[in-house]
């Protein structure tokens, strides 16, 4: 087996093993559709929120339903920022860079 190959358990001939380069571009393209992702989910999360503030009848219910919008905005960024940190550790040479 050369190093150019990559044999897969229980199959019987090698596949090429694919670039950094190209590990690195897929990575990329996951991490920035994520991103995208998250950034749609929030904007509706936004639009919920702008919903019922037009529906509150008093300032307290319009307190209420901006609190739970921070706290739940709060949770979602830091949900997505552990998930992008673990995808960032796919990229070849990136978790040096994040561990440093």
């Amino acid at each position: 087996m050369t190093s150019a190959t990559k044999t897969e358990p229980g199959a019987g001939t090698a596949a090429p093993e694919v670039p950094a380069g190209i590990r690195a571009m897929q990575a990329w393209v996951e991490i920035g559709t994520e991103l995208w992702g998250f950034l749609a989910d929030r904007l509706l999360t936004d639009v919920e929120t702008q919903r019922a503030l037009m529906r509150c009848t008093n300032p307290i219910d319009a307190q209420v339903a901006l609190l739970r919008h921070g706290h739940r905005a709060l949770e979602d960024y830091h949900r997505e920022a552990g998930r992008l940190v673990q995808m960032l550790h796919r990229v070849p040479g990136a978790a040096e860079a994040l561990d440093a």
